[in-house]
């Protein structure tokens, strides 16, 4: 079962020297209507064949927008990561929780 970090507790990890790498695993259109600051997207049928991209010594936090928590994508990309050996942690909430919490969203 994926852990997660809060909102908030990401947002201060970004703005640190222990900054982790963050993948949007939602569908590209979904990610440029807006993302996590510096989130690469990578949704999450592509994972498998793209995991070269994804650093081994970073903390990973992958995100969807958790409207089935228990099962979301992100929840489901932090579990397939830890077992091919990464550190990863979902966001609590999913991208819906960031948007609630007034974080900053980029667009392109």
């Amino acid at each position: 079962m994926a852990e997660f970090i809060n909102p908030v507790d990401l947002n201060e990890k970004l703005n640190s020297d222990d900054r982790p790498f963050v993948i949007d695993v939602r569908s590209s259109d979904e990610y440029n209507e807006g993302h996590v600051p510096g989130a690469v997207n990578i949704p999450i049928d592509d994972l498998p064949n793209r995991l070269s991209e994804v650093p081994k010594e970073r903390q990973i936090v992958p995100y969807c927008n958790m409207r089935h928590r228990g099962n979301s994508r992100g929840e489901r990309a932090a579990q397939y990561l830890l077992e091919n050996g990464f550190k990863a942690i979902a966001i609590d909430g999913g991208f819906a929780a960031w948007n609630q919490a007034g974080l900053p969203v980029e667009r392109t």
